[in-house]
């Protein structure tokens, strides 16, 4: 009997520990160049205590291999692919035409409606430079930039 009741705890433990990593899942904010030349991603990050580094380390891939389920494979970028701005937390990427460039991503975000994710999105400053002009956008109108593709992907596009 005593067997049979460890057996049953063990398995409840183990149903709810399943349950509660199941409902969490990663929303990936990136930028895509739908245009047919080169363009340039700046962005800055908000100033949080330590030592500046970007929220993700910089990663692309083909447009249109981008996936609205997420778990998205991204390429990480080389150093020497991406510039850091220690002084103005800054990361400059040189984004090539039908790529996409992951800027940031968040455990759990909910939409442009939640309060919590406006404190906590990483980005403070937005611009995409190309040969057809700039876009930038500043504090929550960064945040409020990337238009909802699924819960877990929202982009930016430069066209």
């Amino acid at each position: 009997m005593r067997s049979l009741k460890k057996q049953l705890m063990l398995v409840s433990s183990l149903c709810s520990l399943l349950l509660l990593t199941g409902c969490s899942y990663i929303t990936d904010f990136a930028v895509i160049n739908e245009s047919d030349q080169p363009v340039e991603v700046r962005y800055k990050i908000k100033n949080y205590p330590g030592s500046f580094s970007p929220p993700v380390t910089p990663a692309t891939i083909a447009a249109s291999q981008l996936s609205t389920k997420g778990n998205q494979q991204w390429n990480k970028l080389a150093p020497d692919r991406f510039q850091l701005d220690q002084d103005n937390r800054t990361v400059v990427v040189r984004v090539m035409p039908h790529e996409a460039l992951l800027v940031a991503n968040m455990h759990d975000y909910s939409g442009h409606e939640d309060t919590w994710a406006a404190k906590e999105f990483p980005i403070e400053q937005i611009t995409v430079k190309g040969s057809r002009g700039e876009i930038s956008f500043t504090n929550d109108d960064a945040r409020r930039s990337f238009s909802e593709v699924s819960r877990a992907l929202y982009s930016l596009t430069y066209k």
